[in-house]
């Protein structure tokens, strides 16, 4: 448990927020050193997306051990998003962004931006006028215009959310912890990835497709907000031929070109077959259950074991 503690308090609260290049970049360099001394090797890669307003937006993954050799390759998104203040309903494994998301995280903004607006018309402007631009309400009316432009430049893509335990920092630890138990048999079989965009465009996931000529061959879980629960819920497109001994596979997709994999995740199944991601880009989304994450990380450990050859030849004997 001191383990899951101090993982906790690495990637939930001092890396717990990855959303600008500069937060994604020491996240990747601290789980770097600590995989590497844990046996993998952590190959990160960088993509430019060009944008239609002529800029480049960067992406970073992170590859974890030999993913040419490896049967199974368990993936992850690592990137935060915006906050929508519990506003929004959010579900596993569906693209985050939306329009509406968006909007919400920058009402703040839009709030102050009036705020502004009114102050400079009805009050700095007129006693400007009066008392001439070196007064108080001038100096005011500066500093409230400069302060606006630097917050509207600062959170233009949208205020990103502080706390992200669940969504998705717990499928982070639970690879993590996973490693932690795995032998050096186990290590050669399996790799990770460790995908950005997830919360966005899902370049990172096109990266992933694009990473060599074998990739499609090889057989993928994807996890996503892990902590959500306490039972997991297995999901597999209807082209999929993996299967799990004893558990119950629901029918579920995800945006990728990718035929071969399994989605693992946990909370409940509404009506409409969606799982809800509780307080996910949101300030509630500040706790995670130790006992939970290491409850799934046994499970994954055994998903892991059910897939990979070693054991799928003694379970065919």
């Amino acid at each position: 448990m001191e383990i899951l503690k101090d993982l906790v308090l690495r990637y939930c609260v001092i890396f717990g927020k990855r959303f600008s290049s500069k937060e994604k970049i020491a996240f990747l360099r601290v789980i770097s050193k600590e995989l590497s001394q844990l046996g993998y090797i952590v190959d990160a890669k960088l993509a430019k997306l060009k944008l239609a307003t002529r800029r480049y937006e960067s992406y970073y993954n992170a590859y974890i051990g030999d993913l040419n050799k490896a049967e199974l390759i368990i993936c992850t998104y690592y990137d935060t998003a915006i906050n929508c203040f519990n506003l929004q309903k959010n579900y596993a494994f569906t693209p985050q962004f939306n329009k509406l998301n968006y909007f919400i995280s920058i009402a703040p903004i839009v709030f102050l931006f009036i705020i502004s607006l009114i102050l400079n018309y009805f009050v700095f402007l007129p006693n400007i006028s009066t008392q001439g631009f070196f007064s108080i309400s001038g100096i005011s009316s500066i500093i409230s215009t400069v302060l606006l432009f630097f917050v509207v430049f600062k959170f233009k893509s949208g205020i990103p959310n502080q706390k992200n335990f669940v969504c998705n920092s717990s499928s982070i630890i639970t690879i993590i912890n996973l490693i932690n138990q795995l032998d050096k048999k186990d290590k050669k079989k399996i790799a990770f990835v460790l995908y950005d965009g997830g919360n966005s465009s899902q370049y990172g996931l096109k990266m992933l497709e694009s990473y060599s000529s074998q990739i499609k061959d090889k057989k993928f879980i994807f996890i996503d907000s892990i902590g959500n629960g306490n039972d997991l819920i297995y999901l597999k497109p209807q082209g999929s031929a993996l299967q799990i001994e004893g558990k119950t596979i629901y029918t579920g997709k995800m945006e990728t070109q990718l035929p071969n994999y399994i989605m693992i995740t946990s909370g409940d199944i509404d009506k409409e077959g969606k799982i809800v991601i509780n307080n996910a880009h949101s300030s509630k989304d500040n706790y995670l259950s130790n006992e939970i994450i290491e409850k799934h990380t046994q499970s994954l450990h055994d998903v892991c074991r059910s897939l990979t050859t070693r054991y799928a030849n003694k379970n065919q004997k």
